[in-house]
């Protein structure tokens, strides 16, 4: 199931309102914003970047059955998604308001499938079976429930492995964990579960993940013969007991030091990227995920680091069928970033307008024979030159 586009309107029509778009056609909006295998969302700040990415995982909390739709900070709103399911096109639109459903809609390949009508009743066309939901819930997850057919499954398993990981934050650099038990369930659609994602990790994958994660760090810049979990120093002299009773934390042994270096001596470019490799890793070992979220990749890397992080994803993501959105608006990405992978937000007013190569590929392939670099293409605003 992978993510092909989206339309989403927020508050209509009210002053707080805002939606996102794709690139208005022949003066039309309203069109379909669409997405690649591999994703640079690029703006200036305010244009809505971050909330994309938010929109995207709150749909997948709610078609996970993570989230109900009174624990949204938006409760009024209106999605139309498409998605590739194999060969087979699938549209899924839902409109809510006040946390009441008011519309949910299920089309494959053009076909109404699944119909939830002004009254609350839904109905699949294959089926004489009618379902009365209540209000707040989705008849995508009540059917899946009560049928478990294919299509609803895979719309659940979509938004149950959908990650988001805010590289900017501290990524989970001051959370530390207990030990667990074996196969206890923990929540990797955050960005602060390395530890837990780590432990889990070594437990499946054993030393070949622990290697792994080295040669990572290793073209990252940061040369490490060593990566484990232990307490902290700081709480070393405390212990009484067995270590297991106490909060665990990552430390990393790097070639030139001494020492055990634990996740609060770390940089916070050098947490933020062991976090980051850690919890991928673990996800694409693991076949979770079908779609990575990461928000402002890079930050607080220098160049050299975060070429060389962009390197990563995009190789492993071309290794996997995982489908990657990153935000920046940090210029030694956007410099590394191939512009077919970029998608530029223009604000107008209450729109967030999407420009990328799927609908502007004049305009982009000109532009690469003119010979400046990316971030001229953001920075001269040369994306909005008329096809």
């Amino acid at each position: 199931m992978k993510l092909e586009s989206i339309k989403y309107y927020r508050s209509e029509g009210k002053k707080g309102g805002w939606c996102i778009e794709g690139k208005p056609e022949n003066g039309q909006y309203e069109q379909w914003c669409t997405f690649g295998d591999i994703n640079l969302i690029v703006g200036q700040n305010a244009t809505g970047k971050t909330n994309t990415l938010k929109v995207i995982r709150d749909i997948a909390d709610l078609l996970a059955g993570d989230d109900e739709l009174s624990e949204l900070v938006y409760d009024t709103a209106r999605y139309e998604m498409e998605f590739l399911y194999h060969d087979q096109k699938i549209i899924y639109a839902l409109k809510f308001k006040k946390a009441k459903v008011l519309e949910e809609k299920l089309f494959v390949d053009g076909k109404l499938f699944l119909n939830r009508d002004n009254n609350g009743v839904g109905k699949l066309s294959d089926s004489n079976i009618e379902f009365k939901p209540t209000e707040n819930k989705l008849l995508a997850l009540i059917i899946r429930d009560a049928l478990q057919p294919p299509l609803f499954e895979e719309l659940h398993k979509w938004g149950k492995s959908l990650t988001l990981y805010h590289f900017g934050d501290r990524m989970g650099k001051e959370t530390m964990a207990r030990l667990r038990a074996p196969n206890e369930e923990f929540d990797l659609k955050g960005s602060s579960h390395a530890i837990a994602a780590f432990e889990e990790a070594k437990r499946q994958f054993g030393e070949d993940f622990i290697d792994t994660i080295k040669a990572d760090m290793g073209k990252m810049g940061y040369s490490v013969e060593n990566i484990g979990t232990a307490p902290l120093k700081i709480m070393k002299n405390h212990l009484n007991s067995s270590v297991g009773e106490y909060p665990i934390a990552l430390f990393v042994k790097e070639t030139d030091i001494n020492d055990i270096t634990d996740q609060l001596e770390m940089s916070q470019g050098m947490f933020r990227t062991l976090s980051l490799i850690i919890q991928l890793n673990y996800s694409l070992l693991a076949k979770r995920p079908n779609c990575v979220l990461i928000d402002d990749i890079g930050e607080g890397l220098d160049y050299r680091r975060a070429k060389s992080l962009i390197d990563l994803i995009i190789n492993k993501a071309k290794e996997s069928s995982v489908q990657i959105l990153m935000t920046t608006n940090d210029r030694f990405v956007m410099n590394k970033m191939p512009l077919e992978y970029w998608s530029l937000i223009k604000r107008e007013g209450q729109k967030s307008l999407f420009y990328n190569y799927r609908n502007s590929e004049k305009v982009f392939d000109e532009f690469e024979l003119i010979g400046l670099s990316n971030f001229d293409f953001f920075s001269s605003n040369y994306f909005l030159k008329p096809d």
